[in-house]
């Protein structure tokens, strides 16, 4: 069973520090895949969004566009993956 909670890395306002903080596990939505990481990385985008206050106006936010790890759960109408999926996301 998949945990409720999970560690984000927040940036909590425009050229603010990153803070560690607990969320909820979200619940996909359909067509969308629940992914446990195992491995993430943020991109020199994401430090320039931190640094600059570039393309980024809903505050708090979560970045990183990278990402490996498991498929957990399905969303209604998801095909060609299947719970145990390993995936990979990337830019």
């Amino acid at each position: 069973m998949a945990p409720s909670q999970q560690k984000v890395l927040v940036l909590p306002k425009v050229k603010a520090d990153f803070e560690v903080r607990s969320s909820d596990v979200p619940k996909p939505k359909p067509g969308q895949l629940l992914v446990k990481l195992e491995a993430s990385a943020l991109n020199p985008i994401d430090y320039k969004i931190q640094e600059l206050g570039m393309w980024i106006t809903e505050f708090p936010t979560i970045l990183g566009c990278e990402a490996a790890g498991t498929v957990e759960e399905l969303g209604e109408g998801v095909s060609g993956f299947a719970i145990g999926d390993r995936v990979c996301v990337s830019p």
